[in-house]
């Protein structure tokens, strides 16, 4: 790979990590929501603009799946610009596993166990969580652990960004001086396909409501991930926006995020709503992103860096959570009303609580995994002075 690139601003750390919290109890409030349906005709405990809020915060949702572009394209596109050697497509694929995986087993594995009290139980359930598959099956999709879902749709994005390495190495030789326009390619065709996808889908295959690997396969997420994609070339190339257009993304963004959540009809399936989510998400981060300054004090609120932190586990723990807490009569039974406040805050703390030791144990054990790799994704060589000299 050419050295002769330009090089690009200093490498920022986005304060992130707040968002990421509020997303994560975002969503486990709304599942507290949606599990206090009471009455025969399951009924929601707000009307209004109030239930429209609630139902709005699957928004949270693709904001996971834009900042997970964001954060994957980045270092591929710094290093790209700076004419740097990337990491293999191998090594980056390995990381990610090793960050996410060792979790996401764990909650499956126990998830499935407690609820499968004899052999072989609905071992077609479980084989489609461990190969990330059950996004693609009607009925098992939210089995389990009802958020995995969103991590198949992303450990599918994972393999599609790493297969895309060799291809990036090998336009690079062909075309040095076309780093950017090599760089935009990737998230351009998933943009493409994406809303490809969706237009197939929604105005000539109308799939029904129930269709739920239709609405949540990986194609109906594609221009979601792809947002963050570009916003991290955007990032990398060093754009940066002034204070007034910075405010102005960030109002933008929001109000149009607002306008989105409370316009869109009761019952309605999801439509293009998760694609307009991200574009939106889009404009506002880029208020953050694409700035060079000072942070807003709100963004490293230390408590809730530190959840954001955790939001991973807080994420894939909430959901089992909140069905042991149910089962004990922990909770307030379903009705009209606030009563599920008191069931998130019931089903928040034990799973921030089981999250932060899951930081220290599980999670640790798949990040010391990943050392054992290098840039390459090949065993790592600890005692190269060992190594006979082939001279």
């Amino acid at each position: 790979m050419s050295t002769t690139a330009p090089t690009t601003p200093a490498k920022r750390v986005f304060p992130l990590n707040t968002l990421r919290a509020v997303a994560a109890l975002s969503v486990v409030t709304f599942h507290a929501y949606q599990s206090s349906r009471s009455g025969p005709d399951a009924a929601w405990p707000w009307d209004g603009l109030a239930h429209q809020l609630m139902t709005g915060t699957e928004l949270f949702v693709e904001m996971f799946f834009v900042l997970s572009g964001l954060v994957l394209w980045l270092p591929v596109a710094r290093a790209v610009l700076s004419g740097e050697e990337t990491r293999s497509g191998r090594a980056m694929l390995l990381r990610r596993t090793a960050r996410l995986l060792p979790l996401y087993l764990t909650v499956v594995l126990v998830v499935w166990g407690l609820t499968n009290h004899s052999m072989p139980g609905h071992w077609q359930d479980l084989v489609l969580h461990l190969t990330f598959t059950h996004i693609y099956s009607d009925t098992y999709i939210f089995w389990t652990a009802g958020p995995a879902w969103s991590l198949a749709v992303e450990f599918h994005f994972y393999l599609l960004v790493a297969l895309s390495f060799p291809v990036v190495r090998w336009a690079l030789r062909r075309w040095p001086d076309a780093r950017t326009a090599i760089l935009l390619t990737p998230p351009a065709l998933l943009l493409v396909v994406g809303l490809a996808y969706n237009a197939i889908t929604i105005h000539l295959l109308h799939p029904t409501t129930d269709d739920w690997s239709v609405w949540f396969s990986p194609a109906s997420r594609a221009a979601s991930f792809a947002v963050g994609m570009l916003l991290a070339l955007l990032s990398a190339r060093g754009v940066a926006l002034p204070t007034v257009p910075r405010r102005l993304a960030a109002t933008v963004g929001l109000s149009t995020l607002l306008a989105l959540v409370v316009s869109r009809p009761e019952g309605t399936v999801l439509h293009w709503w998760p694609t307009l989510y991200a574009v939106a998400l889009g404009v506002a981060l880029s208020a953050i992103v694409l700035h060079e300054g000072e942070w807003a004090g709100w963004l490293s609120e230390p408590t809730l860096a530190w959840l954001g932190g955790l939001g991973y586990g807080i994420y894939l723990i909430h959901e089992p959570v909140l069905r042991v807490v149910t089962s004990w009569g922990l909770v307030p039974d379903p009705q009209r009303g606030p009563a599920f406040l008191a069931t998130a805050v019931v089903v928040a703390v034990p799973s921030v609580v089981l999250a932060w030791i899951s930081s220290r144990t599980v999670e640790v054990a798949g990040l010391r995994l990943a050392t054992l790799i290098d840039r390459d994704g090949k065993k790592r060589e600890y005692y190269p002075h060992l190594v006979a000299d082939p001279a």
